[in-house]
């Protein structure tokens, strides 16, 4: 039996770290979520964060087919955060304003789980196979261009995670303001 590549051990290290990161983000997708000064903030935050985030990566320089799937990546996830804010429950406390809300986990949880196996089987190469192949040739590194720009589904399925985060969020914050009469 040989030894395993020493290359490797960093890149599984953070696949595991990137796994249990994922992992607790989805227990928080699937569970009831509060509506205090946190709760707002965090929902406030987390979309113009990953607004941030979606703009760097559509900087990089795509092909049509890149910006194409990205506007297509932008309607279908906020229809499906809108198809998914409607399946919403709301909790009410005594003065009739929402405390808490209940995201739909099956429609939240695929698009996570679209976005994370894209993700996936779009780093895989780079995990497994480069990662041995750049050790033995002495390579540069992580060409991080030839990773967002070359995959039109890539950047289309990141639009769709990321339109549905921003515009859920907006729509759950628009629900919470509004009072329920008791």
């Amino acid at each position: 039996m040989t030894a395993a590549h020493p290359t490797l051990l960093p890149s599984l290290l953070t696949l595991a770290v990137l796994a249990l990161m994922l992992l607790r983000r989805f227990q928080r997708l699937a569970g009831p979520q509060a509506l205090d000064e946190r709760g707002r903030r965090r929902l406030t935050r987390r979309p113009v964060l990953l607004l941030i985030l979606a703009g760097l990566v559509l900087l990089a320089p795509h092909g049509l087919a890149g910006y194409g799937a990205a506007l297509l990546g932008a309607v279908v996830g906020a229809g499906l955060a809108r198809w998914s804010a409607r399946h919403t429950r709301f909790e009410y406390g005594a003065d009739g304003h929402a405390t808490r809300y209940v995201p739909n986990v099956w429609i939240g949880g695929g698009v996570f789980l679209l976005f994370v196996l894209r993700l996936l089987w779009r780093l895989w190469p780079f995990i497994a196979g480069q990662a041995l192949m750049q050790a033995d040739a002495g390579a540069q590194g992580f060409d991080s261009s030839a990773f967002v720009s070359n995959s039109p589904l890539t950047t289309g399925l990141f639009v769709v995670f990321v339109a549905y985060q921003v515009v859920y969020a907006g729509l759950v914050l628009r629900a919470a303001r509004t009072s329920r009469s008791v």
